[in-house]
Parts: C-alpha cells; sequence; structure tokens
C-alpha cells in the first residue's frame, strides 16, 4: 500500500454524488482524503453497505484503486464504480 498522500483530487461529480446520496437519507462516510487504496467513500442504506469509488465520464482507476476493488470482491464484498447517483441506486437494487 502506497503512503497517504498529502492531498487528493477529487473527481469533479465527487460533491454532488455525497449530496444526493445524503438527499435520499443514505450515510456517507467520505474517505478519499485516506487516497491508496481506499476508496472514495462508504454508503450505508437501507441495512447494507457499499464502498464506492467515484469517476467523472471518462475517468480511469488507478492502480491501487483497481487492486482494492479486487481484494473487495474476493472476500465477497460487492463495491463498485459511480459515474452518478444512479449508479449507486442500481447497486443497492442489485443487493
Amino acid at each position: 500500500m502506497n503512503p497517504r498522500p498529502k492531498y487528493t483530487k477529487k473527481d469533479i461529480n465527487h460533491a454532488d454524488i455525497v449530496a444526493q446520496c445524503r438527499e435520499l437519507g443514505m450515510v456517507v462516510w467520505d474517505t478519499a482524503d485516506a487516497g491508496g487504496e481506499i476508496l472514495d467513500i462508504i454508503v450505508f442504506w437501507k441495512g447494507k453497505t457499499l464502498p464506492v469509488e467515484i469517476k467523472s465520464p471518462g475517468g480511469t482507476l488507478t492502480k491501487d484503486e483497481k487492486i482494492s476493488l479486487e481484494k473487495l470482491e474476493a472476500c465477497g464484498i460487492k463495491a463498485i464504480v459511480a459515474y452518478s447517483i444512479e449508479d449507486i441506486l442500481d447497486a443497492y437494487n442489485e443487493m
């Protein structure tokens, strides 16, 4: 795991997605500033937990983000890459 960065750059849609989640009553832990293999947010809603990596349209995953998603999948944790609130809602509907 890489050392924690001093500054992290959030995707341009990050704040909007977090705000929309909270407006729907979701509890959102914003972990974007942790960097490294830690995904951007953890969403809690309807008794379920969803780790989420937020990307702007056309954005690509970093090596650490890919590793994190693979590790979570390997231990049975659903995690997603979200480009919009719809991606998060779809993930919850599939859980």
